[in-house]
């Protein structure tokens, strides 16, 4: 455990002292880490910097959806973390020559898809240069699982974590992500030929039964997708948004029927649908900000998971072999909900009622909202910091991640990244997440500098 010092324990009205402005982040994956990287290289004056996560290791590519020993699905040319510099991920690259003699040269390596162990690499040696750049700034890392928050005006925010120990932070990033689950049995060798269950219907799910395939664990995959939909696939060449010059409609069937007219006109001219799904997300906020909660519901039951199949996609090679799966039944793909996980198979809830599929093992891929009922978001809705969204994905933001508390105005909190899905559609996606981490850095930038000037001015008087 981390013993924090009880003189970092002051409110930001005493900026005039001497004593180090405290930050807590909750969350050591991807957008913990990208949120820290943004902190380093944007606040202006000292601070004391402590990240919260059990996990002794991270994983920077489970935090973007898969794991580090598979390529991630996105492109080389959008995994910078830097918003101004987007092709630092593929310098990186260049500079170290990570990929070997057959790299190939600029243009084809922003274009390709890369293993996630190497941007894990990138991002925490990103993250050690950013903190190497501040010896004004004090790193802990305390491996706690954080499970309670409240606020007083005096002392600020109270963290809760483990065994009744509390700590005092000036400003909090929440930054805990979907909370993705597996079964913790997957690690587990299983008999060549067995059957294996593989529940979800995202990225991940799909390769995970590609590899299991790969790797000789499992003769056959039964797939299980709720709404039936697979991710579709990148255009063989990265393309770039393409927005129509007709007025975009302001209603959600107006809005998916102008995409799908759109995307089915491309797809007649060779163009591909990628680009106008990608020139629609480019709007996608605005759309989302003019929806009424009754079209934000009906696009969480029914539109939902068709949109993300078509954003979340797959390399085209992966798109390939999973498909030639199905077609040569390694892979079957069932529709359906999963009511139970047992130790030889699921219980199934599909179009024909309940049924039990036998497996020597099922996987679970699923990537679930927050879970609001955690005690960390009890005690963090309890005590009004922030407030759930209304088709319940998390929690209330702006695009800076700031939480939309009660009217006394902002008070330092910030909710990061998947949290905020609920407020901002596509805030799941890495330079969306990178964007906001580095808006956040400034927001709380400035909220410290007028801090600093309302005091200033107070003690003139």
């Amino acid at each position: 455990m981390t013993q924090l010092p009880s003189n970092f324990s002051r409110r930001p009205q005493d900026l005039r002292t001497r004593s180090l402005f405290k930050v807590a982040i909750v969350g050591r994956g991807f957008t913990g880490i990208v949120t820290a990287i943004a902190l380093l290289r944007t606040v202006s004056g000292p601070f004391h910097l402590v990240m919260y996560d059990p996990q002794q290791t991270v994983d920077i590519g489970r935090g973007v959806s898969q794991s580090a020993t598979t390529l991630l699905n996105s492109r080389v040319r959008d995994l910078s973390v830097d918003p101004v510099v987007r092709d630092d991920f593929s310098r990186w690259l260049e500079a170290g020559q990570k990929l070997g003699d057959d790299g190939g040269e600029r243009a084809g390596l922003d274009q390709s898809f890369v293993p996630g162990e190497l941007f894990s690499r990138y991002v925490h040696q990103r993250f050690s240069e950013a903190l190497q750049r501040r010896p004004d700034v004090v790193l802990q890392i305390c491996p706690e699982i954080v499970t309670g928050l409240d606020q007083s005006e005096e002392l600020g925010f109270s963290l809760s974590f483990g065994d009744q120990q509390r700590a005092r932070f000036d400003a909090v990033f929440l930054a805990t992500g979907y909370g993705l689950r597996e079964n913790p049995a997957e690690g587990q060798a299983t008999r060549v030929g067995d059957n294996v269950v593989v529940i979800g219907a995202g990225v991940r799910a799909v390769d995970r039964a590609l590899r299991l395939l790969a790797d000789g664990q499992a003769r056959h995959v039964t797939l299980i997708s709720a709404s039936g939909f697979l991710p579709q696939s990148h255009a063989r060449s990265a393309v770039g948004p393409i927005v129509s010059e007709e007025p975009f409609p302001r209603t959600l069937r107006g809005a998916f029927r102008h995409l799908r007219r759109a995307a089915e006109s491309a797809n007649a001219d060779g163009s591909g649908w990628q680009g106008i799904m990608n020139g629609f997300r480019s709007r996608a906020h605005d759309l989302w900000q003019e929806l009424s909660a009754e079209e934000r519901g009906r696009f969480k039951r029914h539109v939902r998971a068709i949109y993300d199949s078509h954003r979340n996609r797959l390399p085209p090679e992966h798109f390939e072999r999973l498909h030639q799966a199905i077609a040569d039944g390694a892979i079957t793909l069932r529709k359906g909900k999963v009511e139970r996980i047992a130790t030889n198979g699921v219980l199934l809830s599909g179009p024909a009622g309940l049924e039990v599929l036998y497996a020597s093992r099922a996987v679970d891929c699923r990537s679930r909202p927050t879970d609001m009922d955690s005690p960390l978001y009890r005690s963090v809705l309890r005590a009004g910091l922030a407030k759930r969204d209304e088709v319940e994905l998390g929690i209330l933001v702006d695009r800076c991640g700031r939480t939309a508390s009660e009217p006394k105005g902002f008070q330092g909190l910030f909710a990061m990244g998947p949290l905020g899905l609920g407020s901002l559609p596509d805030i799941d996606l890495v330079p969306e997440i990178v964007t906001q981490g580095h808006a956040a850095a400034a927001a709380l930038d400035n909220w410290i500098h007028d801090i600093s000037l309302a005091e200033q001015r107070r003690a003139d008087e």
